[in-house]
């Protein structure tokens, strides 16, 4: 099975480069796949890849963040082996981009930048897959063949034949086409007990937790009224953007079917908020690992890739989204099905919308939220997503993957009669 994994370099600009460094993003935006600079066409195992200038920021107490370049990549196995691609396809111009990072060596050759970008990689927090194994290659495979079966099946004349026949004679169209015939074995994906396993897992830690928190009742009622005071620290931000900044987020998005989402915020103060959101953020994984993996996040079916990346020594998180819809339908799925999972995670940042006992009130508070969502959302330079995803939502790669699935094995004449329902 091919595993999916997260790429993410965030080099601080110097100063006096930022101006000079938009320039070359701009350039880079007019051509994402086949550009000068880092041509992402070129990087086969790459789903989707962005670039995002982080502007300046300050926060109370005089702390200073620089103005930062982030490339992010969801890509098929080992993020190493994309990385020397990313260095030998970029080459020269990809080494004049970086020129205007800091600490980036005059004359730097393939060997120095890709030791520099190493050096610049950030772990991912947590690491949302739609479907766990499904790869680049399988998703191009699985569109090609929908679109092969549906013209094959537009110019037969099927009068008079059942369910079971039809599908026999799509078994056979499929095995004389070379291109094809691959699809006629089923995917590789995880283990079917991994799912049960997950559940299982989980149960157990919330046991493991309950049991802790009765044995330890006196450290536990604390932690609830640090947590609770934090809450009521936390002052909402409640700042919505000026119009022209919206606008200018909007002029990016709803190009297709398929949306992105870049953003950036504090984190709050002290090492207990810091505690609470690294152990939110490792269920989260476990969770989306292990559990989440099959087309959903809880009952969300329109999210291709998610990603939180802790950055800036602990301070700040990034969040980056690739999903299909509006952004104003995306934030309604969070609001009205999965709000708390939201308040998990992102009420440790600064200004959320104020929260009760960790898990209730913020994210439902709808005008809220969106305010905040807007207000901390940065544009993404430079959006890539492979030509194999065009036209595609989540739901057809999973309606593609089903009807691969389905030319292999034995099916009922229910099932050959459901599975042609199909296309």
């Amino acid at each position: 099975m091919v595993t999916q994994s997260a790429l993410n370099l965030v080099m601080p600009i110097r100063s006096s480069h930022v101006a000079l460094l938009e320039e070359s993003l701009a350039a880079l935006r007019e051509d994402p796949a086949g550009n000068a600079i880092l041509p992402l066409g070129q990087l086969e195992a790459v789903h989707f890849a962005r670039w995002v200038l982080l502007p300046v920021a300050h926060r109370r107490g005089g702390r200073h963040y620089p103005a930062q370049l982030v490339l992010t990549a969801n890509l098929d196995g080992d993020p190493d082996a994309t990385l020397d691609t990313i260095v030998t396809v970029g080459g020269a111009g990809l080494r004049g981009l970086l020129a205007h990072c800091v600490d980036f060596p005059d004359g730097a050759d393939a060997g120095v930048t890709r030791d520099y970008l190493a050096a610049h990689r950030q772990p991912v927090g947590a690491f949302y897959v739609n479907t766990l194994g499904r790869s680049l290659a399988q998703v191009s495979l699985e569109a090609r063949l929908h679109a092969a079966l549906q013209q094959h099946l537009d110019d037969g004349d099927w009068q008079g034949r059942s369910p079971r026949q039809i599908r026999q004679e799509l078994i056979h169209f499929v095995a004389g086409r070379a291109d094809l015939s691959e699809a006629l074995s089923p995917a590789s994906g995880p283990s079917r007990w991994r799912w049960l396993r997950g559940w299982l897992v989980l149960g157990a830690i919330a046991l493991a937790g309950l049991a802790l928190a009765v044995l330890l009742l006196p450290l536990t009622l604390l932690a609830l009224a640090v947590l609770r005071l934090h809450e009521i620290a936390n002052a909402p931000h409640n700042r919505r953007p000026r119009d022209g900044r919206v606008r200018a987020l909007e002029d990016d998005e709803d190009h297709g079917v398929h949306n992105q989402l870049s953003a950036v915020g504090h984190i709050q103060a002290g090492p207990f908020r810091r505690g609470v959101l690294r152990v939110a953020l490792w269920l989260l994984q476990f969770a989306v690992s292990h559990v989440f993996y099959r087309g959903k996040l809880a009952e969300i079916d329109t999210i291709h890739f998610a990603r939180w990346v802790i950055i800036d020594r602990g301070e700040r998180v990034v969040f980056f989204s690739n999903f299909d819809g509006s952004p104003e339908s995306y934030q309604d799925d969070f609001i009205e099905r999965v709000a708390f999972g939201l308040n998990l995670v992102f009420s440790n940042g600064e200004g959320w919308p104020r929260t009760r006992w960790l898990l209730f009130g913020g994210a439902a508070d709808e005008q809220a939220f969106k305010a905040y969502y807007r207000d901390h959302q940065v544009p993404t330079a430079v959006w890539y997503r492979a030509p194999a995803y065009a036209g595609l939502t989540a739901v057809n790669l999973a309606n593609n993957a089903a009807i691969r699935a389905g030319l292999s094995g034995a099916l009922s004449d229910a099932g050959c009669r459901a599975w042609l329902q199909r296309f």
